[in-house]
């Protein structure tokens, strides 16, 4: 009978074990190519600001991606930002923030932040660091004529 009840609880934890790896998500990285839009007058997602970036994702996640300036200061030819954004995929929701830089003299930005919440199959990425760049067309005058940017998105546990 011991035999029997400690073959029982050895198969059940053995049998735990395998569902709870099974359900488990690896730390992976996860990189998209990104296309954003600048919208001067959108105010989205209980937003502030004016200013708003919408445009695309592709690649390990496909979706839509809303970017929000909450705060900026410009040195010199360098804009310094911070930001929310949202990621809206068939699989779930992403939301952060980021901090970073936009140049004036050659239109990149780089920008660093987090996951810090996410909805469905998604839900695993919080907590996920994210980092974004790329290169926008020259910054307009007058205001409110078109403004693009393309770049990459990386949302990885390692950096």
């Amino acid at each position: 009978m011991k035999k029997l009840v400690i073959s029982f609880v050895l198969m059940l934890a053995f049998t735990s074990g395998l569902i709870l790896t099974a359900s488990a998500r690896p730390d992976e990285t996860l990189k998209c190519e990104l296309f954003i839009e600048l919208n001067w007058d959108w105010v989205g997602f209980g937003g502030t600001s004016p200013y708003t970036w919408v445009g695309t994702v592709w690649g390990d996640l496909d979706g839509d991606l809303y970017i929000t300036l909450v705060d900026a200061s410009f040195r010199g030819k360098t804009e310094h930002f911070s930001e929310t954004w949202i990621i809206v995929t068939d699989d779930g929701v992403l939301e952060g923030y980021d901090n970073g830089v936009w140049r004036f003299v050659n239109f990149k930005w780089t920008a660093n932040g987090k996951v810090t919440g996410a909805t469905g199959e998604l839900s695993y990425l919080i907590g996920y660091n994210m980092h974004y760049s790329g290169v926008t067309t020259e910054f307009p005058v007058p205001f409110g004529t078109p403004v693009n940017g393309t770049g990459t998105l990386i949302l990885s546990s390692d950096f």
